[in-house]
């Protein structure tokens, strides 16, 4: 079986269930992987909105119904399974935010409605532990036809934000903000847009095996300098994911290929929230068997949703023909 973008999305969503609930894990890959997902959204998002939708108001109407369609119904399960979690579990003495620091109840309607909405805005309180990087990215589909219509305005987008990362600098103090403002991300989506418009341009740099061979050894630069993913591997990152993008976007593929990028989603959103689940019965957080048992049972979840939610929602979105 050829390798494509689907099986992309779900070895980058396999990196990063691993290397949050691993102690042993490397570090860095789950960072790569999450803006390796907005490269991949960035090039996605542009190829569909300049070949399918179109630049006129129902064509836009059409992208943003389907866009909700795909993002929200499953956010919305992940959300009532976290704030049950949030309820039920730290009654049997569990503390959730020892796993994510992030998973706590929202306090106030402030951070409700930042939960709800997904507005890329950081909150302290989070339902779904993994939603603010999904809600840098809701965002950036709001603005994607700014940029995929207009190649001016995606090189402006690229330059503006890489200013705003050279002024926060790539010391290690500064990376959290760096790797989740949405002014700061922004570049990364920027990147997978000129990419899908330059893709002919760039077709004889396809190598499909070479690239994934090179992301993965770029991951084992922590193993030497254990500074590297915070300060300069993240950007490193974003030349690495294109150029898989780029190769696996050419590959001709099949159901499974298709089938395991659907899994992709729901496995990053209920990761988290299963795992946290094992804990009362005696796994002990972050060992290799607490990781194995949680990626099995996310995948069976993941199973389901794609099944019962995704499955039947894609007979509500509007089909549209691919244009010349």
């Amino acid at each position: 079986m050829k390798i494509g973008l689907g099986t992309g999305r779900f070895f980058l969503a396999f990196l990063v269930v691993i290397s949050h609930l691993w102690a042993g894990m490397l570090d860095g890959p789950a960072a790569y992987s999450v803006w390796g997902f907005y490269i991949l959204s960035g090039f996605l998002m542009t190829h569909v909105l300049t070949h399918k939708y179109g630049n006129t108001r129902e064509g836009l109407s059409d992208y943003a119904r389907n866009r909700f369609l795909r993002i929200y119904p499953s956010y919305a399960l992940a959300m009532l399974a976290g704030g049950i979690s949030l309820v039920v579990l730290p009654r049997w003495g569990v503390q959730l935010s020892a796993l994510n620091p992030q998973f706590n109840l929202p306090h106030g309607a402030r951070e409700w409605m930042l939960n709800i909405l997904l507005v890329p805005i950081p909150s302290p309180g989070l339902l779904v532990p993994v939603s603010g990087a999904l809600a840098v990215e809701v965002g950036a589909y709001i603005l994607m036809p700014l940029m995929a219509f207009s190649r001016p305005a995606a090189w402006i987008s690229l330059i503006l934000s890489m200013l705003i990362n050279l002024k926060l600098g790539f010391g290690t103090d500064t990376f959290g903000e760096r790797y989740s403002s949405f002014l700061t991300c922004y570049m990364v989506f920027a990147c997978g847009c000129l990419l899908s418009q330059y893709r002919e341009k760039l077709r004889h740099l396809q190598a499909p095996t070479l690239s994934i061979v090179v992301w993965l050894l770029h991951c084992l630069v922590w193993l030497k300098f254990n500074l590297w993913p915070w300060t300069y591997g993240i950007y490193f990152s974003i030349v690495l994911s294109a150029w898989v993008v780029l190769s696996l976007s050419a590959q001709k593929t099949g159901k499974l290929d298709a089938f395991l990028g659907d899994l992709s989603y729901p496995i990053y959103l209920f990761h988290t929230i299963v795992a946290v689940w094992l804990i009362p019965l005696g796994v002990k957080m972050r060992s290799f068997k607490f990781f194995l048992l949680a990626f099995i049972i996310t995948i069976a979840v993941s199973w389901l949703i794609v099944k019962c939610v995704d499955k039947p929602l894609t007979r509500l979105k509007k089909k549209k023909v691919e244009m010349a």
